[in-house]
């Protein structure tokens, strides 16, 4: 059996991991040039997805993503706060769950790891076709094709795969968009930290329906494990940094914010964020211009069916299926999820006891099971900003966030919770 996975994401290289390790054959496309040339930031994986990668990964392999992670103490709990960093309500997280927060080039650098000829980069897809024989052909834009018995379409939001199996686009415009990027964590810069962060990240909203997402990446503080345990596989160790990400009402950005290069961006950010907390808008405006990027949201809907083509050698996973903005964290682990589960069917397969069209059928059901809860999760913040940006909206935001703020900080005062 062969299966032919089309983008190199955290979705399509898990599979290729699983599926390499089951005995599978495969062969990853993505149109990226490298490994490195991809964008994002900081992702979340949450105890289910760290279940998967175990299972999949050799235990040096493992490793070295724990050495590539910020410990526990990293993120304690996730807070929520208003445009002046006063915290409204927070989520303690257990120490018990195990979760890495690891960025995306180095995450997806380990899961390329080992796949050696099996991974190939500047390859962009441009179709495919059923044989009669139940199997599949890949084309590439450079004329070159593949045979395999089930194609995989890990290609993103805007995926190629999935759209050419639903006949249509599987996700829409969220409508909200966002600008992020790092700005380095230096003597200048750490003092401007709101105090909040360091327990874990945070989400804040103000008024206009703005909001900013904030998470402190320290290996100073310590990771999972000491990098220099990871002799087999390497860890990759980032340099401290602040990752913040705005998110507006896409009304709210200029025309074409995708043609404005990383220092307008920036400029674009601070005037957002006018009224914010200074420090705040300072670590903005001290940003890496050449890590600032625009980023368009899209949503699958989770009340439709999310895989609306029949089950057979043809199907998808990740974003390209159940697109969720990034506000819930959840969109890698899912992927990572998505991975699992199919590979879990696949071996079914190659073991005999089913075949490719029954595998990626019970996928689907699976899938279907937790993608569109993740779904629903991660938008919630956005009808949040939708319902702040309007002038009722902006007003009641003026009036009660700093309401809000100031009960939960008697609250804490009161039960003798801890105030950030």
């Amino acid at each position: 059996m062969k299966v032919l996975v089309i983008g190199a994401g955290m979705g399509g290289l898990t599979l290729a991991q699983a599926l390499r390790s089951a005995g599978v054959e495969v062969a990853v496309y993505d149109r990226d040039p490298s490994v490195e040339a991809t964008g994002g930031y900081r992702l979340h994986l949450d105890d289910q997805a760290c279940a998967a990668l175990r299972r999949h990964l050799a235990p040096a392999h493992y490793q070295a993503l724990l050495g590539s992670s910020p410990g526990w103490r990293a993120y304690r709990r996730f807070a929520v706060a208003d445009h002046r960093m006063r915290l409204l309500f927070s989520e303690a997280r257990p120490r018990s769950s195990e979760t890495l927060m690891i960025g995306r080039i180095p995450l997806r650098g380990l899961l390329a790891h080992g796949l050696g000829d099996a991974l190939t980069f500047g390859a962009t897809y441009t179709g495919h076709q059923t044989n009669p024989d139940g199997t599949v052909t890949a084309r590439f834009a450079d004329g070159r094709t593949d045979h395999g018995d089930l194609l995989v379409g890990a290609d993103g939001a805007g995926s190629r795969v999935a759209a050419a199996l639903a006949g249509r686009p599987t996700s829409a415009p969220a409508g909200v968009s966002g600008i992020a990027g790092r700005t380095p964590l230096t003597s200048r810069t750490r003092p401007l930290v709101p105090r909040l962060l360091a327990r874990g990240p945070a989400l804040a909203f103000g008024p206009r329906g703005v909001g900013l997402f904030l998470t402190v990446h320290d290996p100073a503080a310590g990771t999972m494990v000491d990098p220099a345990s990871c002799t087999d596989v390497a860890a990759v160790v980032e340099p401290p940094t602040l990752i913040w990400g705005v998110l507006a009402p896409d009304d709210h950005y200029p025309a074409t914010p995708r043609d404005l290069d990383g220092a307008a961006l920036i400029r674009v950010t601070r005037a957002l964020l006018r009224g914010w907390d200074e420090p705040v808008r300072a670590l903005v405006g001290h940003g890496d211009p050449a890590t600032t990027a625009f980023f368009g949201f899209h949503t699958a809907d989770p009340d439709a069916d999310l895989t609306p083509w029949p089950a057979g050698a043809v199907t998808a996973l990740g974003d390209a299926v159940h697109a969720m903005p990034p506000t819930g964290g959840m969109a890698a682990a899912t992927a990572i999820r998505d991975a699992d589960v199919l590979a879990d069917e696949l071996a079914c397969v190659l073991a005999g006891r089913s075949t490719v069209p029954t595998a990626v059928h019970r996928y689907h059901r699976r899938m279907s099971a937790y993608a569109a809860d993740a779904v629903r999760t991660s938008s919630q913040p956005l009808r949040w900003i939708h319902r702040l940006s309007g002038p009722v909206g902006t007003g009641l935001a003026r009036v009660t966030l700093p309401v809000l703020a100031t009960a939960a900080h008697i609250g804490r005062h009161v039960t003798g919770a801890p105030v950030a």
